[in-house]
């Protein structure tokens, strides 16, 4: 019984929850436009004049390149904080704990995925440094347009 709620766990863990979260997104998108659609309803049925911007995108908010460049920043701050913090960690605990000579592949297994965390940290350091040099004039607009 204990086996079958091992395997069970990390299954609801990668399976489920993923499923779960982008099932109620959905259905919150869903219930917006359903919304939008009874609205839409009432107002054809009163003879009301019917503005087009009503039906643009549903849920969708517009960033602004300088939000754009933040989250990227951001992410690159928190995913390279954690694989460096990780791997020093990892490397630091496992030389001074002697066990790098047992040759256990799920050490190593957790090392490659700090690696790949801080490599993705990374990654998203360099779109944000490019999109900042490819974006530099927009950046200034905006700059000039917050300025009282």
């Amino acid at each position: 019984m204990s086996d079958l709620i091992q395997v069970l766990v990390p299954i609801a863990i990668v399976v489920v929850m993923p499923v779960l979260v982008v099932w109620l997104v959905m259905r919150a998108r869903q219930h917006e436009v359903d919304k939008r659609a009874e609205v839409l309803l009432k107002a054809v049925e009163k003879g009301a004049q019917i503005d087009p911007a009503f039906f643009g995108n549903v849920g969708a908010k517009k960033k602004s390149v300088k939000g754009k460049l933040m989250g990227y920043l951001t992410t690159a701050m928190i995913t390279g904080t954690i694989g460096l913090i990780t791997l020093v960690v990892q490397v630091v605990f496992y030389s001074i704990l002697g066990i790098w000579e047992n040759g256990d592949g799920a050490l190593i297994l957790f090392v490659i995925l700090s690696g790949i965390i801080l490599a993705v940290g990374i990654a998203f350091f360099i779109v944000y440094s490019v999109g900042k040099k490819t974006y530099a004039k927009e950046l200034e607009l905006a700059e000039l347009e917050d300025r009282p």
